[in-house]
């Protein structure tokens, strides 16, 4: 696995860090990074990743800790939604929609993670259609 300064990473804070490391690791195909034990050696903090630069902190949620979920959506591209599609279903995800096809040329699939946090999956429909064609499809 490659190490490099992350330019940008999310923590998300997890209610069972067991469940959400296999939600991520079956339904999204994430690796572990890196997973810090506490005193007792449960995992309470874990660095994954799916592609190069989309990596992700999941912290064991304390009970003072304040979360929001409202208004936070994580969009990762993929190459092959119909996968996900599939490995989601296998793995019983939350669909929240898709796959669907979007004006902004995009195909996307909309998951939520087992603490409520939405995931959007995103491919690009035609990788040769220019970007102000794009502007102007959704215009």
């Amino acid at each position: 696995m490659e190490f490099y300064p992350m330019p940008l990473f999310v923590k998300m804070f997890v209610s069972n860090m067991e469940i959400s490391l296999r939600w991520y690791k079956d339904v999204l195909n994430f690796q572990s990074v890196f997973e810090l034990p506490d005193k007792n050696g449960e995992t309470t903090m874990a660095h994954i990743r799916g592609k190069k630069y989309q990596d992700i902190m999941l912290l064991s949620k304390q009970s003072d800790c304040e979360t929001n979920r409202e208004g936070v959506i994580l969009n990762l591209a993929v190459d092959d939604i119909d996968k996900f599609a599939i490995r989601a279903a296998k793995a019983g995800a939350e669909v929240k929609e898709g796959p669907v096809d979007r004006p902004w040329n995009a195909r996307e699939l909309v998951l939520k993670d087992p603490d409520g946090y939405v995931i959007t999956l995103s491919m690009m429909i035609d990788k040769g259609k220019a970007f102000d064609d794009v502007i102007d499809g959704v215009r």
